[in-house]
């Protein structure tokens, strides 16, 4: 174990644990580590936002960035321990593979999924990232975050298929649509002939955090079915936002479709 990883760590749980601030001598006392070792550590753990001095006492205490840590994680959590059932739910409603995607650092990455009986097999592990430009998944969530969002995820486009959507305008007006039309449409822009329709989760402060995925052959996705497929999708990330705490307004409610798919 790298030693100056495993001091830090050392020195951050001390902190943490004594519920108070503390001096860098008893913290050095308390490690058994000289006083310019801990200092060292102190100052990396203060410009990194986990520590920070008080400038009249001169005594450390932890910052809350731990806390937030954590509560992305338990976040994460809560978001698969409550979505599952929805999406076994949507499976067996829609005889179709269903997924769970939130959004990092310009992709959509899997945190659950439900495979159908269908032929066709999620192509995609559950951990597994692809750029969120070219997924239903993946766009929506990235049609509700802001333009950084869409400036980050625009350095990992490339071509994957004919349908691949490589220039910035494109993506935007692609993006522009699936906000009004409530849902995304991944056409075989990452698989040819595999294709997806995917509706946003909100949390409790309604900021889209995750989204929902039907996917699977074009002919199942995009064809006859494909209204029913939106408003399936849209069903079951209503359901989830709401047991994440999401009060959707009256009017969304009255005014919610899935409007006919359109060629890109």
């Amino acid at each position: 174990m790298e030693q100056t990883v495993q001091k830090a760590m050392n020195l951050l749980e001390a902190l943490v644990r004594s519920g108070q601030p503390r001096r860098l001598t008893e913290l050095a006392r308390q490690l058994g580590l000289t006083k310019p070792n801990v200092y060292r550590l102190l100052s990396t753990l203060t410009v990194l936002g986990y520590v920070k001095k008080d400038p009249e006492s001169s005594l450390y205490s932890p910052t809350l960035k731990l806390w937030e840590m954590g509560s992305l994680l338990v976040r994460d959590v809560d978001l698969v321990s409550i979505g599952h059932p929805h999406l076994r739910k949507l499976c067996d409603q829609c005889h179709e593979s269903v997924q769970l995607a939130v959004f990092d650092s310009g992709f959509a990455v899997y945190v659950d999924k439900v495979d159908s009986a269908q032929p066709l097999k999620a192509i995609t592990a559950i951990g597994s990232r692809v750029p969120a430009t070219i997924t239903s998944t993946g766009k929506a969530i990235l049609a509700w975050l802001p333009s950084e969002s869409l400036d980050t995820a625009f350095h990992h486009v490339k071509r994957y298929t004919p349908l691949t959507l490589t220039r910035r305008k494109d993506i935007e007006r692609d993006l522009e649509e699936t906000r009004k039309r409530g849902f995304a449409i991944n056409r075989g822009e990452f698989r040819f002939g595999v294709c997806g329709i995917a509706a946003p989760v909100r949390d409790r402060s309604g900021s889209v955090i995750a989204s929902i995925g039907i996917w699977g052959a074009e002919k199942d996705i995009l064809g006859a079915r494909h209204v029913e497929l939106a408003q399936m999708a849209l069903a079951a990330a209503r359901d989830i936002s709401q047991s994440l705490g999401y009060i959707e307004p009256s009017e969304s409610r009255t005014n919610a479709r899935a409007e006919s798919l359109q060629p890109a």
